[in-house]
């Protein structure tokens, strides 16, 4: 799957970014988290995720350095109180994982994630056993992620086959008792 079909189902996913302010502490421009209030340095956390709220919107913004930022090639001064949202990053074997997904196998398990009140970046842990079947002509397995949204836990287990034919099926089970299972072939 090409990166912009993934980039599409990663972008618009709820609690994608962390939201915040930012506040001038000595020389140092200091980012604190609305959710929970913790203090990152702003030049520690920028990258090429970042954005700050103007205007009553969202524009992409480049760390410059010292208390510039760059949007859409002009210079915008920080100022204390600036309203900025970092996206979240993934652990790295659930982003593999997110890639060996066919199309279809990740917009099935997205939206059944998202009917469920999870999103994407609401994963705490990821098993992806296909990390260690890597050069292996035919793999099969279980992989296991565990999805917490602040109301409800969620279990996967992501039964796949890379055979002749791929087939993932995805079970599903909440906190509350809930089940769900889903299939895709190709």
């Amino acid at each position: 799957m090409s990166y912009q079909s993934r980039l599409h189902f990663l972008k618009e996913q709820p609690r994608a970014f962390v939201c915040g302010t930012i506040d001038r502490i000595d020389t140092q421009w200091v980012f604190f988290d609305d959710e929970n209030d913790e203090a990152f340095m702003l030049d520690e956390i920028a990258d090429d995720s970042l954005e700050v709220y103007l205007s009553h919107r969202w524009h992409k913004a480049m760390w410059a350095g010292d208390n510039i930022l760059q949007i859409n090639g002009q210079i915008h001064m920080l100022k204390e109180g600036d309203y900025i949202r970092v996206r979240k990053t993934l652990q790295h074997a659930y982003e593999m994982l997110l890639e060996e997904f066919t199309f279809e196998a990740l917009a099935r398990f997205t939206q059944h994630l998202n009917n469920l009140n999870f999103s994407l970046y609401d994963c705490i842990y990821c098993f992806n056993s296909l990390c260690f079947q890597e050069n292996a002509s035919s793999k099969n397995g279980v992989n296991f992620l565990i999805f917490d949204n602040e109301e409800h836990i969620c279990s996967i287990h992501h039964f796949f086959e890379r055979n002749l034919q791929t087939m993932d099926r995805f079970e599903y089970t909440l906190n509350n008792g809930k089940r769900l299972m889903t299939m895709s072939l190709k």
